[in-house]
Parts: C-alpha cells; structure tokens; sequence
C-alpha cells in the first residue's frame, strides 16, 4: 500500500490538467478505450513514478528521446521521482529502473494547472546513460514546424479491462483534427476559457479512447514519429464527445535541441 504522501502527490498531479473535475479516480488511471501493447512496438516509452519512502507509483508518461533524456509534461517535473522503461508491465521483473539527475521546464509552462495550456513540456536528465536494445530505444521526434493528419496512436499504461494498472496500452486510429474542431468540442466542458494555442496544440477526437489521469506526457505516435505528449485529460475519463488535447513537438525542437545542448 502506498503511503498518504504519495496519493498526495498524485492527487496534485491529477489536478494539474485534469479538469473540469479536479476528483481523483485511483481505479481510472489509464487510456480510457486502450489496447494491450507490447514494449518492443513502442520502445520510446517510459514511466515516469513518484518514489517515497520506498514506493513508487506511475503518475506519468514520458518519451526517451536521448539515452539520458525523458521528454514529459510540465506537470510531471516534480520531486522524488524515477523513470522506468523496457517494459510493457510495470510490476514486471524486467523493469529498468533509472535515477534522475536533473529537471528542466520550459520557461513559459503552464503554473498549476492554468488556461491556456501552452508550452506544456519538461525534459529530464537522467543520473547514468540507457542502454538500448529491442524494448528501449529513443523516439524519433518531428522536424521543427512539421505538420500531421490523418491517424496516430496514443500509448500509454493502464489496463483497459481490469482493475489491474499498469499495463502500456496504445489507443489506435485516432484521427487528428483542426484547433477549431477541436475548440467547438472542448465547449461542452469549459464555459469562457481560452484552452488552445495553435502553436502549442493538436487534438484528437475519438468516440472509443481517451486520455485519462496518468497519461500526461505520454507519446502520441504517427509512422514511427512522436509528434506530440498528452497534455490535458477530461474528468471523469471517457467522457463522451471529448477530444484529447496534446502538446504540438514540432513547435518545441529548437527548444529541446538547446536545453540538452547546454545542459549534457
């Protein structure tokens, strides 16, 4: 059983980018609609777990994009955290569990979870380099201003079925669509508020998947290219008609580029 500090800490996390609903639903944090998936097709995945007194327990997604960097969401750059990737379970034995070294926010991030969510992304160094292999290889990113339709897969960790967590999941055939679009659906669940920025967004509109608690900073997948991190959920997950809202990676390359750059 995980200690009170850490349902704290992950209750904060929920709240963050969770809204309208700021509730914590310990049994929805998952895709919402996900497929079980298999670490060797999605090699880039991490964890991202906050660790206190001994326990850890996933509160985010995050992408390896260097053998020493986990690209994230804001939100999860907090404390007491480690990463853990090479794995499709996360209470498998074949789990690496990896030090971080050093937390890097963009500079204009969101605080606490305020509107407009725009450049909604952290970069963690890790303590030692990741070994590759088949289940741990870094994504490959966008080019810088690069655009994307069509279809892309969302992966994630949770259990679509089962009350067991932490399985990685991918959400299939989840078709982009305009800030515009995407705007007039997010209407239905916020009154008066300025939620998207077409430089920092992209969305996604699905009838069957949907981002849930846990997945911010998780990859959103187009032809082996990640072109965006989740960055806002919808209480309660699986809402009807709600569009997953993500943070757009091709705005953010000179960004990322620079912050390893300086900081390796």
């Amino acid at each position: 059983m995980f200690s009170a500090k850490v349902v704290i800490i992950l209750a904060a996390v929920a709240t963050c980018y969770g809204v309208p609903s700021a509730k914590f639903y310990i049994d929805r944090l998952k895709i919402d609609g996900g497929n079980a998936a298999k670490i060797e097709d999605y090699p880039f995945v991490a964890s991202i777990q906050v660790c206190i007194f001994g326990s850890c327990i996933h509160t985010c997604g995050g992408v390896i994009i260097d053998n020493k960097w986990i690209l994230t969401s804001s939100a999860c750059a907090v404390e007491s955290i480690k990463i853990v990737v090479g794995t499709a379970d996360l209470q498998g034995d074949d789990k690496v569990l990896v030090d971080i070294d050093s937390l890097y926010v963009h500079p204009n991030a969101p605080i606490n979870g305020t509107l407009p969510i725009v450049n909604d992304l952290a970069l963690i160094k890790l303590s030692n380099s990741l070994t590759f292999n088949d289940k741990v290889q870094a994504a490959k990113l966008p080019k810088k201003g690069q655009e994307f339709t069509g279809k892309a897969v969302l992966i994630g960790f949770g259990d679509s079925e089962t009350p067991k967590m932490n399985t990685l999941q991918a959400a299939l055939d989840l078709a982009l669509t305009s800030n515009d679009v995407c705007a007039k659906q997010l209407e239905d669940f916020f009154k008066d508020q300025q939620l998207l920025d077409n430089d920092s967004n992209v969305c996604t509109l699905s009838t069957t998947s949907n981002t849930c608690d846990t997945d911010l900073g998780s990859p959103l997948s187009q032809d082996g290219t990640v072109i965006a991190t989740v960055s806002l959920f919808i209480q309660p997950c699986g809402s009807k008609g709600a569009p997953n809202v993500y943070t757009k990676l091709s705005t953010f390359v000179d960004w990322i580029d620079q912050t390893i750059t300086e900081n390796s």
